[in-house]
């Protein structure tokens, strides 16, 4: 009996076409099965599915426009765009799958709207909190009325934060059943024998932005390989370093000797004693940094 295709929406934008690229060639790379993957463009409002053409998404612009990115609300018209049957993976951009994401995608929901890592938000102390950048969902049973939720926002029953972390205040009025991932499934900006997808958070740290991430060669592979098998471009290449996407170095790869020069001087100073020097070398570095 042949198995269902893995569905796997993409949270993205414009200024991410290279990783969305990268992660997309490391998704097809390890999956043993076929995958319908959708691009949920945030900077279009469109969807594209498998590399076809665009079309409309079904968000209404008065929603669209309260995004605290281009595409973080994108992720709640996934059951819609299914049209509320079977399930789907949401996934965003900066990320890249080091196994095979059908494995995800089998994993039982035990009744569940959906499945998140419980506590992966970056900032959020405690553990009363969902990071939904990785979700399994249960397209049936979670349905999300977003013009509903900004209704009650507005009205300040919970405030958007509320809603993106999935937290008991918002719980409290729309009980969604939440299970938990495996945390393998949403690594955030580390990595072990455990790590299934690596998820680059850092927004001063992203490989394709800034040198010298502690895993960023686990990304530059992944995009190297999109390179050799044609897959990204250089036209997509062009296009990102043109519109400042992406570092101006990004085909050196990984690691920079100026990053690993300021790197060392920063572990260096951070050795010393509280002391004038300390002051004047911080003072030093801070001006060859402008």
């Amino acid at each position: 009996m042949e198995k269902e295709r893995v569905r796997v929406f993409i949270g993205s934008g414009e200024a991410s076409l290279l990783e969305r690229k990268t992660l997309i060639y490391s998704l097809r790379k390890h999956s043993q099965r076929e995958l319908d993957i959708y691009v949920l463009n945030g900077t279009h409002n469109s969807i594209t599915l498998n590399d076809g053409e665009p079309f409309l998404a079904p968000m209404p612009l008065k929603i669209k426009y309260r995004n605290a990115t281009e595409f973080s609300l994108y992720r709640f018209i996934i059951p819609e765009v299914c049209n509320y049957q079977g399930k789907a993976i949401y996934v965003d951009s900066d990320i890249v799958s080091l196994t095979d994401i059908g494995q995800l995608f089998d994993t039982p929901m035990n009744s569940c709207d959906f499945l998140a890592k419980k506590g992966a938000q970056k900032g959020y102390r405690g553990s009363n909190f969902w990071g939904l950048s990785v979700m399994l969902i249960d397209c049936e049973k979670s349905q999300f009325n977003l013009e509903t939720i900004f209704n009650e926002i507005d009205q300040k029953l919970y405030t958007q934060t509320d809603f993106m972390v999935m937290n008991q205040t918002f719980l409290t009025h729309h009980p969604y059943t939440i299970g938990e991932l495996d945390p393998g499934w949403n690594m955030l900006d580390s990595w072990d024998k455990n790590t299934k997808l690596i998820h680059y958070t850092g927004l001063f740290s992203q490989p394709w932005k800034y040198p010298n991430h502690p895993y960023g060669d686990i990304w530059f592979k992944y995009f190297n390989e999109a390179i050799a098998s044609d897959y990204i471009t250089k036209e997509d290449i062009s296009i990102s370093l043109h519109r400042a996407y992406v570092r101006k170095d990004l085909l050196k790869g990984n690691y920079s000797l100026l990053g690993r020069e300021q790197n060392y001087i920063k572990q260096f100073v951070r050795s010393l004693k509280p002391s004038k020097k300390k002051k004047e070398i911080e003072s030093s570095m801070k001006a060859t940094s402008v």
